[in-house]
């Protein structure tokens, strides 16, 4: 079976197709005839590269960790000279990264799974949600050597920020199940607000 530094075309078309199939219909319910139509490849492709459901469905899941890895927000802040325009542009791209239809549509995937395959689950919240919450600590870490915020638990301190950004708009995209429900305005209210609140607790001066 392929590894993810092996994935052809044939490859590539399979796992796009299992994100749509297994996203609507879930593991149970998805087959790999479903997912074979939709990738326009034979099950013999999948079974050569992939192996059985189970296989592909942990091909994708190390494929999209492998993709959310390469894009983890290291954010430049370097010609920032405010907190603000700082904390603003990090929240901008952390928000808008995890916002990404792509990325909720995985996440709703593996919620809905994770009883059935928790180690995957488990996967899942090593390698997306620990490691972007770990981008974010390295840019704090960042700001405070600078004097420009005052934090002394710079992990607790990314938990807020990220609590501030998404607490709403990605439950209301988990629970809704509409990745339509969040636009560009919802974002823009949750990064102004969030950052505003989040430099009131950790700016070194007032903004």
């Amino acid at each position: 079976m392929m590894d993810s530094h092996e994935i052809d075309a044939t490859g590539r078309r399979i796992l796009d197709a299992a994100m749509e199939v297994f996203s609507l219909e879930g593991f149970t319910g998805a087959t790999t005839d479903q997912i074979a139509a939709a990738a326009a490849a034979s099950k013999q492709s999948i079974y050569r590269r992939f192996g059985d459901k189970k296989s592909l469905f942990a091909a994708l899941m190390d494929d999209f960790l492998t993709r959310v890895r390469s894009e983890i927000i290291e954010v430049d802040v370097s010609g920032c000279t405010t907190a603000r325009d700082a904390v603003q542009l990090l929240a901008r791209q952390f928000a808008e990264s995890i916002l990404d239809h792509r990325v909720q549509r995985f996440r709703r995937l593996v919620i809905a799974e994770a009883t059935r395959f928790p180690d995957l689950g488990m996967a899942y919240y090593r390698g997306a949600f620990e490691a972007t919450l770990e981008g974010i600590t390295r840019v704090l870490d960042g700001l405070v050597v600078r004097g420009l915020l005052r934090i002394d638990d710079t992990a607790q301190a990314a938990n807020h920020l990220a609590g501030l950004m998404l607490w709403v708009p990605s439950n209301r995209i988990m629970m809704t199940g509409r990745l339509n429900s969040v636009d560009s305005d919802d974002i823009d209210r949750a990064v102004e607000s969030g950052v505003t609140v989040f430099l009131s607790a950790y700016a070194e001066h007032a903004e």
